[in-house]
């Protein structure tokens, strides 16, 4: 796109919002993602991630092995492995939303993700998955 073309588009945008700042614009297709560098949405699950469950990976792009889990559980600590530093995590829930806390009885800094949706790479805003809620 050209600089002229660029500035008409901004200058109408600035005249809708009434002159509020303008911020980058997010594809609606894109999971809200705890990490800076982003995440996409995948067509469908993992292939070992069952209907129903909360998948989060060791590792980025939803490999290695998974945890699974599926209820609301206060305290994940006990699970160890992927919970302790996840890479990437998936939303294959049948009814809801999962919101994720970093510790135990959904306490510290937390994230949602939406069903059928998943963070590809989390990278080092949430080191840690040890409550989630579901809805």
């Amino acid at each position: 796109m050209n600089a002229r073309k660029r500035l008409a588009l901004t200058a109408a945008a600035a005249a809708v919002t009434g002159g509020l700042a303008l911020a980058p614009a997010v594809s609606a297709s894109a999971a809200p993602a705890p990490a800076k560098q982003g995440s996409a949405t995948v067509l469908r699950a993992p292939s070992n991630c069952p209907r129903g469950y909360l998948c989060v990976y060791p590792q980025a792009n939803y490999q290695g092995t998974p945890k699974k889990v599926a209820g609301n559980n206060r305290d994940l600590r006990r699970y160890g492995g992927a919970f302790n530093f996840p890479l990437s995590a998936y939303n294959n829930g049948t009814r809801c939303n999962v919101t994720v806390w970093e510790k135990p009885n959904f306490r510290g800094h937390h994230a949602k993700l939406n069903r059928g949706t998943g963070w590809k790479f989390i990278g080092s805003n949430l080191m840690t998955i040890y409550s989630n809620k579901w809805c």
